[in-house]
């Protein structure tokens, strides 16, 4: 297993390590990420963002930006941030998650996705 940072808001790390953002991650979402990560031997960082009370708008969309892959849940957003989900889900890196078959995110991304399985593509990527 390698070195796996978790970076929360307002912080931030400068390295070269692979960089991933989850944007509230379900418990589903947590533990496939955990079994995909124990596989791993490269560091990376995993930008980690839950709505709470205080909502760090900046600290998202800097780290949407910068990460190599973005996963959000759409269904567990909060009311502030659903306001900025399609500009975050437009994002080429970013997938989401939802079950929300009215709201047409498909017309902004085609990276709807339903587990993490494909992650273990750029995992296993990672340590060759």
């Amino acid at each position: 297993m390698s070195d796996i940072t978790v970076i929360t808001p307002p912080d931030f790390l400068a390295n070269n390590n692979f960089k991933l953002m989850l944007i509230n991650p379900g418990i589903e979402i947590r533990q496939c990420l955990n079994t995909l990560l124990s596989k791993n031997t490269q560091p990376i960082d995993i930008y980690l963002y839950e709505d709470t009370e205080s909502t760090n708008l900046d600290w998202v969309l800097q780290n949407v930006e910068s990460s190599d892959i973005v996963v959000v849940d759409v269904d567990n957003c909060g009311s502030i941030l659903k306001n900025i989900v399609s500009y975050i889900i437009s994002k080429p890196r970013t997938f989401y998650l939802t079950n929300d078959e009215v709201t047409p995110y498909n017309i902004i991304s085609n990276n709807r996705i339903y587990d993490l399985d494909w992650l273990d593509v750029y995992i296993r990527g990672l340590n060759e």
